[in-house]
């Protein structure tokens, strides 16, 4: 639980790459939205919420690395719901062998078995400083470029309990920072994003963060030897 309300988050950990997956929502309500579903997610994360008697109001990405998008499409459908991405990263909606360079579509299929069949439809942009009213709760959205162009992440600070809460995607780890080595990757921006947006937080805000354990701004500003 959030905190003494009816709002919740819940936490998963789907695929080879081992991609946190989230579930924030209102069991009041009976609404949630799921960031970042990523590969082997879209069974057990449909089979959970109509077992919660749950709706999906959307699907929330932080970037368009296919570790994070790879079930969107089953998602989305299955849950009748739209997805939302920063235009920056467009590019890899179209194309997410585009992350590795010069490979083909048809060797991340060959190599990882990934088959991209985008609901483009569904899809529809976020911008920073923009408020996402969904599941009851409000969603900041702050563009947070580095890790891909268009990174963004998700403050809530309406939880219903003392500390405000980071939905980080790649940009910052328990100890650790998002890889810019991957294309159009940059340090210089991933560093700047984390100081502009991360450490201008209050120390007790949680981040949960694409892979790995949860932390603190706190603890990371006091500790992460990469900042």
């Amino acid at each position: 639980m959030l905190g003494k309300d009816s709002r919740f988050v819940e936490g998963f950990v789907f695929g080879m790459w081992q991609t946190n997956c989230f579930v924030l929502g209102d069991r009041e309500l009976g609404t949630c939205v799921v960031v970042d579903p990523g590969q082997d997610a879209a069974v057990p994360l449909v089979a959970h919420l109509r077992e919660q008697g749950l709706t999906c109001e959307a699907v929330l990405l932080t970037h368009g690395h296919l570790d994070h998008l790879w079930a969107v499409p089953e998602v989305a459908k299955e849950l009748d719901c739209p997805v939302l991405l920063h235009p920056g990263d467009r590019w890899l909606w179209d194309d997410p062998a585009g992350a590795f360079g010069g490979m083909a579509a048809s060797q991340l299929e060959a190599q990882f078995g990934f088959h991209w069949d985008p609901p483009t439809e569904r899809l529809e942009e976020i911008h920073d400083g923009q408020t996402l009213g969904f599941a009851g709760c409000a969603l900041t959205v702050r563009h947070t470029p580095g890790h891909t162009p268009g990174s963004s992440v998700y403050l809530l600070t309406d939880t219903g309990a003392d500390d405000p809460l980071l939905l980080s995607g790649d940009l910052i780890f328990n100890a650790s920072v998002g890889r810019t080595d991957l294309a159009r990757g940059s340090w210089d921006d991933l560093i700047g994003s984390i100081e502009r947006v991360v450490l201008a937080l209050p120390d007790e805000t949680v981040i949960l963060p694409g892979h790995g354990p949860q932390t603190t701004v706190g603890q990371e500003r006091s500790s992460n030897p990469f900042l």
